[in-house]
Order: structure tokens, then C-alpha cells, then sequence
């Protein structure tokens, strides 16, 4: 066994007797949320309702395995279930009968990716989406969810994906609108969101713990479920419903997609690979914090993958972390990856003996829980926020928000990131650039435009608050230049390097050429405070040794020395 498979398997190893109890009572409390989640996901992505509860099985087992979080609960969510019903909606070609094994191939190959960006430690890449990208996502994705779901809360037939065309969808609808549907849909709502506001307070009242008031009150949505189906069955209502379910366990089959009609989906598979993953990782992070414990980026996305693949493979469709379960796992008192591993053989066993009691679900009903769910996921606090301390980014969650309901889930994600790179680019390629000076009877050194301080004549001192690259040393140049052209007494320019993390090629031969005109003017360039990996490049480059002036362990220390005092000692 590897090492790799030993961390990975360590919580089995090391399993213990009297987690056993703890992990028992949350795998229960993790089917109750499964179960209808299950269902209700499936009806989002546009698969048969089975699919949810297979997707529940197989990739649950595998992150058990491989997972490094105690208390994530991976299977069906609301991200990946759009994205796929996205997908599917996008490809005209598409017959009905071939939705599963396009939803099964775009969770194999999106798991295969993550895989094998997992096994290359490209854990980082959670990085390269903002929280203004991320934001602006969630928020669109779940007003869009909202809207697939008009349809099924009517009961009028959907049309597409898009938002236009399901508001086309339901306006060409309207006329043959029967009651039933929204009756059935509003008061599952308001069961619902009464069971949300008032079931835990009054769970309390009546003598229960906190922790099993919360739990019943977050589980209330399965009781909701049955009573649904009972007024439908008991009142013979026209209604659309789950139906008959096969029962036994998962198909175990490759998806029967063609190479060649794989290749439009790339992109859409890349975008569920990295939106599944990011989402994942940070509700893994979130909960790891309050346990005190770590998660490892890289063999997140490893088992995330493997978790994908085995959905993928069994006929199910993309997964994910979902919070809710998550929450309620931990909140149950789940204390290893063994409460996830246990949903799954109930839901195993569920699907083996008891398929037949979802005949009479309506569909209203799901529809009408997954709003529910989705309702918390339109959150603007980080757009007010953003506003208020930042435009660029409110405008980039604004965008990317728009850009799902507009354009589609895949092409937000790319407008997103396109957007953010560009703003870090021209925030980057316009660094501030400080001219200090000292405070008084102190040895700190501050931008003269913002405190009052003491020159030292003949001395240029500038910090420039960013890493130097090949997109912002001509502006950097521009800067020295422009404030020279006002000091034209200066004998010496200081570089205060204490916020630069980095200098590129192009900028150290902007820095070479800076020094070789300087020279020329009989300016010397110093530099104070750089940091040991750029000291070493600088070091191995050659530069150090054609600088016309010194390197210095401070700014205090080179102004010393610039100006004859005893800091000599201090020069590197």
C-alpha cells in the first residue's frame, strides 16, 4: 500500500469503537436529507428521478474512502444538477432517451479531470476563481434554478434551460394552467418554510435538546414529502408524479456517449470539474475549521473525482458537496468518513426494498423543495460589501450573475474569470508608487503625501507596493523618471523592495537599464529591504554586481548610509 493510500484510508485504520454511535445517528440523519434531495436534484438536471438516489450510493462510498473531510456529504446538489440540465439543454441534437448517458459521461469525464488535476497537485487552481466570480455565480445559478422550477411548481410542460426560453415556456402556457399544481406546490411551500422559521423553536418549547430540535427541524422536509403525497393520493389529483421507481441497485455500465459528441462538452466538463471542486473545498475548509481539523486540497479533487467517476458509472449524473447535508452531518455529531459511507448502504437498501413508496410523490412537491433549498443561496451580502469597498468586483459578481441568466452557466463561468483577470492585470499594471520620507524622531519611513516627515536632500527613497513584472515595470520606470524630472538635485535613488514578492525577467532588465541611465546621470540605485527569494535571483543573475550603488538591510539603515553616518555595517 502507498503512502498516498495510506493517508487516504488513515480515518479506517485508525478507526475507533466509540465513534461507532456518533457516526451511526449521523448516517441516519444524512439519509432523511438524501432522500429527497436525491429525488428533487434528478428533477433539476433533468433526469429520471432514480438517478438522484443512484447518485447518492456509489459516489458516497468512494469519498468515504478517499475524502479527507469527516462531515462532507458528497452526492446530488444544485450546482452540478443546473449545469447539467444546462448542458443537456444546450445540445438540440439530444433525444430523450440519451439525457442519462450524456448527464453519466459529463460526471465520469468530469471526474476523470479532477482526477488527474488532483494527481498533479493542481489543488491551487480553487484560487483562480474570485469571491466576487464565485458570488456572482451561486447568486445567478440559484435564480435560475428558481426559475427552471415555475414550471413544475404550475405544472405546465418546461422548455429549455435558458431563462428566456422558460419564461417563454410558461407565457405560452398560461391558458392551460389547472389548479391543482399550484395548490399542491404553495402549500408544500409554506409547510416548508414554516417548518424552517418556527419547527426548531417550537421543538424547544416542547422539551427537546437544541442539538435534536435542529436536526428534526432540517429533516422536516421528508415528513412534508409524505403528507404531500398522501393529499394527492387521498383527493386523486391530476398531477404529474415520481412514479414507480426500478428497484435494486445501480447499473453498472460505461456511459454509450461517442468521442465525437463528446468533444462540446469540454468545455461545460471543465466547468463542472472546477465549479464541483471549489465549491466543494471551501464547505470542506468551512467545517474543517470548526472541527480544528485539515483538508487537503489536492485529495479533495482526487476523491471528488473518484466520487464523480463512480457516478458516472452508475448511472447517475454530476455530484457534489451539498451544505445542508454537510451541516447537518456535522451538526449530527458525524465523526468520521464512516456516517457517509453507512447513508449510502441505506440508501442502497432503500432502493433494493422500498423504491415503490415514491409512486405517488408529486413532482410539484420536489420542485417545491428544491426552492426551498435554493432560496439562501441568493445572498448579496458580498455584492454589498463589494460595493462598498471595491466597485470593479461588485461589477464582476454583477456580471457573472447576469452572464448565467444571459448567456448560460458555462459562459458565466468564463466571463467571470475573464473579468477578474483582467481587473488583476490593470490593478497590477498600475502599482502605487510611494515617495517617503521620515518621521520625525523615529526610524520609520512614510509617504510624504501622507504624513508630515523629513527629506533627506540629495535622496530619492520610493516603495513600490507591488511584485515587478513584465505588465507594470514601464509605468514603475515612468514613475522614478517623473519624480526625478522634480528632484533634479538627487545623487541617489533608493528602491524600498519591501513589498515585492517577485521580479520577472522583463522587469529585472527594465532594472538594469533604470541602473545603466542612472549611472549615466551620476545617480547611484539602491536598494533596501529585499526579500530573501528575490535577493537570491537577483544574486544569481548578475545584477547585484553591475549595481551602481549598495543592497541594505533597511530603509533607516541606507539613508544612513547614503548620508555618511555609521550604518555601514548594515549595507548586504
Amino acid at each position: 500500500m502507498t503512502g498516498s493510500t495510506q493517508a487516504m484510508l488513515g480515518w479506517l485504520r485508525h478507526y475507533r469503537r466509540a465513534d461507532l454511535s456518533h457516526d451511526l445517528v449521523a448516517s441516519v440523519t444524512l439519509i432523511i436529507f438524501l432522500v429527497p434531495q436525491g429525488l428533487a436534484y434528478a428533477l433539476l438536471a433533468g433526469q429520471p428521478p432514480q438517478a438522484g438516489l443512484y447518485a447518492s450510493i456509489a459516489p458516497a462510498i468512494c469519498y468515504a474512502l478517499f475524502g479527507s473531510s469527516a462531515a462532507l456529504s458528497v452526492g446530488p446538489a444544485a450546482l452540478p444538477a443546473l449545469m447539467t440540465a444546462a448542458v443537456i439543454a444546450g445540445m438540440a441534437q439530444l433525444a430523450p432517451a440519451q439525457y442519462a448517458a450524456v448527464a453519466a459521461a459529463l460526471a465520469l469525464y468530469s471526474g476523470l479531470l479532477r482526477v488527474a488535476l488532483g494527481s498533479l497537485r493542481f489543488g491551487f487552481i480553487a484560487n483562480f476563481l474570485s469571491s466576487s466570480v464565485v458570488g456572482g455565480f451561486v447568486c445567478g445559478s440559484a435564480v435560475l434554478i428558481l426559475l427552471t422550477q415555475i414550471p413544475n411548481l404550475l405544472g405546465v410542460p418546461s422548455h429549455g434551460a435558458s431563462a428566456v426560453a422558460i419564461v417563454e415556456g410558461i407565457w405560452a402556457a398560461r391558458h392551460g394552467i389547472d389548479w391543482a399544481a399550484p395548490a399542491v406546490s404553495a402549500g408544500t411551500l409554506l409547510a416548508l418554510l414554516a417548518c424552517r422559521k418556527w419547527l426548531r423553536a417550537l421543538l424547544r418549547r416542547i422539551g427537546l435538546g437544541e442539538t435534536p430540535a435542529d436536526l428534526l427541524a432540517k429533516a422536516a422536509p421528508i415528513l412534508v414529502m409524505v403528507l404531500a403525497a398522501v393529499a394527492v393520493s387521498l383527493g386523486a389529483l391530476p398531477l404529474r408524479l415520481v412514479g414507480q421507481l426500478p428497484a435494486g441497485a445501480p447499473p453498472l455500465a460505461w456511459p454509450p456517449v461517442a468521442w465525437s459528441a463528446l468533444l462540446p462538452m469540454l468545455p461545460a466538463i471543465g466547468a463542472i470539474a472546477l465549479i464541483g471542486f471549489i465549491d466543494s473545498y471551501s464547505i470542506a475548509q468551512m467545517l474543517a475549521f470548526k472541527r480544528r481539523e485539515n483538508v487537503d486540497a489536492n485529495r479533495e479533487l482526487i476523491a471528488l473525482g473518484v466520487a464523480n467517476v463512480a457516478a458516472g458509472v452508475t448511472g447517475g449524473f454530476p455530484v457534489s458537496a451539498s451544505f445542508s447535508r454537510s451541516a447537518a452531518n456535522e451538526l449530527a455529531g458525524a465523526r468520521t468518513q464512516l456516517a457517509g459511507l453507512l447513508a449510502a448502504v441505506w440508501m442502497l437498501l432503500v432502493l433494493l426494498a422500498a423504491s415503490g413508496v415514491f409512486a405517488k410523490l408529486p413532482l410539484a412537491a420536489l420542485a417545491a423543495t428544491i426552492v426551498v433549498a435554493v432560496i439562501p443561496l441568493v445572498d448579496l451580502s458580498l455584492l454589498r460589501l463589494a460595493w462598498r469597498y471595491e466597485r470593479a468586483d461588485a461589477w464582476i459578481f454583477i456580471a457573472t450573475g447576469l452572464g448565467v441568466l444571459a448567456l448560460g452557466v458555462v459562459d458565466a463561468v468564463m466571463l467571470g474569470v475573464t473579468l477578474s483577470l483582467a481587473l488583476f492585470v490593470w490593478r497590477t499594471s498600475q502599482p502605487h508608487v510611494a515617495e517617503l520620507g521620515r518621521v520625525a524622531g523615529s526610524e520609520h519611513y512614510r509617504n510624504r503625501l501622507r504624513y508630515t516627515v523629513q527629506m533627506q536632500p540629495g535622496v530619492l527613497a520610493l516603495r513600490v507596493d507591488e511584485s515587478l513584472y513584465f505588465a507594470n515595470f514601464r509605468f514603475v520606470f515612468g514613475s522614478i523618471v517623473g519624480v526625478l524630472r522634480e528632484r533634479p538635485d538627487t545623487r541617489s535613488v533608493l528602491l524600498v523592495l519591501s513589498a515585492v514578492n517577485a521580479i520577472d525577467v522583463s522587469a529585472l532588465q527594465g532594472l538594469r537599464d533604470l541602473n545603466h541611465g542612472l549611472a549615466a546621470q551620476g545617480v547611484s540605485l539602491h536598494l533596501a529591504e529585499v526579500k530573501g527569494p528575490v535577493m537570491d535571483r537577483l544574486r544569481h543573475s548578475g545584477f547585484l554586481d553591475e549595481l551602481s550603488g549598495a543592497v541594505h538591510l533597511s530603509t533607516h539603515a541606507a539613508m544612513l548610509a547614503l548620508r555618511g553616518g555609521d550604518a555601514a555595517d548594515f549595507v548586504i
